[in-house]
């Protein structure tokens, strides 16, 4: 007698059951219908009491789509809803470098108005560091001390080119003055 494939339709052979136990149908010494967790996938993902219509939420709020054959999909089969909506509305797929970001911060809308495509995830970056330097101060383009915590136009700061980061030459002179003296 041959391996006994996997009934969820992966085409993976099962495991010999190591004990038996009634209530989910396993006989010792003989091969169990599924793989561990495999019962609820496929044709038979309804029938799961947990089922929400492959639909999910992960704890960052983002909404998640049950798609196994989709090429951007995880390990699970699902593909995040806004990479959907967006490759939808562009017509096209998504080049893996892209990014998208939502306007109003809510990772579960996922409206088309409310995502914007971004070429890499250093210009996503870059709306969200504006974004914060807009909702502190009201001016998009000023910049955040790193050690007095205050924003201020770029030019009264000095900007590091790796970064794009500031901080006043005060703050900095005060920082280098406390930490020699053993403050930091």
């Amino acid at each position: 007698m041959g391996k006994k494939l996997c009934e969820c339709g992966c085409g993976k052979p099962t495991n010999i059951a190591t004990k038996t136990n009634n209530k989910q149908g396993y006989i010792k010494g003989e091969q169990v219908r599924y793989i561990a967790g495999h019962q609820y996938r496929g044709k038979y993902g309804s029938l799961s009491y947990n089922w929400s219509g492959g639909k999910v939420t992960d704890n960052r709020g983002y909404v998640s789509i049950k798609k196994p054959s989709y090429p951007r999909s995880n390990t699970n089969g699902y593909v995040r809803e806004h990479v959907l909506v967006a490759e939808r509305v562009i017509g096209k797929p998504l080049p893996p470098s892209a990014a998208i970001h939502h306007v109003d911060g809510n990772p579960s809308n996922n409206e088309k108005s409310n995502l914007v495509v971004c070429e890499d995830n250093k210009y996503h970056k870059l709306l969200h560091k504006r974004q914060r330097a807009l909702d502190a101060c009201g001016i998009a383009s000023w910049l955040k001390c790193r050690f007095c915590k205050e924003y201020d136009d770029p030019e009264n700061m000095y900007v590091y080119k790796k970064t794009g980061s500031g901080c006043h030459r005060e703050c900095h002179n005060k920082y280098e003055r406390d930490r020699r003296a053993g403050g930091y």
